[in-house]
């Protein structure tokens, strides 16, 4: 399955908006921002469905809403998400959403019990202070960086024999002061 594969091209023509994105390390709008929204809860669910990580990459720096370590972004063209069903029966993806919220499970014969261990945050970074000005501009409080690792660890449903176990390293850049104006002023 691919998302960019399945939800391309994002333009007002097919019905995307203007969202929160992230530019140049930067928090700025554009059409189909949001969709990593979607793209973290779609990850999750394949993730604790036991589905196979073919291709996925975090967001550059830490966005508090989701779980450390354990999230995607996507860019139409350059950044995908990406994963594939090595199980022995087919599955079904459902999508139930609302203004507020959304939901996606994964319906099928059960292969695996899940279980995510977050490691602790180390190797901190501190944000470094950048004044935008002569063009629009969002500001921003900044944010630490750090590096976290994430464990998915699968079992055989009913024995809990573990089956297989896999850590992956992820480092989020500091998320940058904005300062919105001339230097000063």
């Amino acid at each position: 399955f691919s998302l960019n594969g399945s939800t391309s091209p994002r333009n007002a023509a097919n019905g995307y908006v203007e969202a929160g994105i992230i530019e140049d390390g930067r928090p700025k709008r554009g059409i189909g921002g949001g969709v990593s929204q979607f793209a973290t809860t779609l990850y999750n669910a394949s993730y604790f469905a036991g589905m196979t990580d073919v291709e996925h990459q975090e967001h550059s720096y830490y966005i508090s809403r989701y779980p450390a370590g354990r999230e995607a972004t996507v860019f139409e063209g350059a950044i995908d998400l990406r994963f594939r069903n090595n199980g022995r029966a087919p599955v079904l993806i459902q999508t139930v959403w609302s203004p507020s919220d959304v939901t996606v499970r994964f319906l099928g014969s059960k292969q695996y019990d899940v279980e995510s261990i977050t490691g602790e945050r180390t190797n901190f970074t501190s944000p470094q202070m950048q004044t935008i000005s002569g063009e629009p501009c969002t500001s921003s409080s900044g944010s630490q960086g750090f590096t976290v690792t994430d464990t998915r660890v699968l079992r055989e449903p009913g024995s809990g024999a573990e089956v297989d176990r896999q850590t992956r390293r992820v480092t989020y850049d500091p998320q940058p002061i904005i300062v919105c104006g001339s230097p000063g002023g």
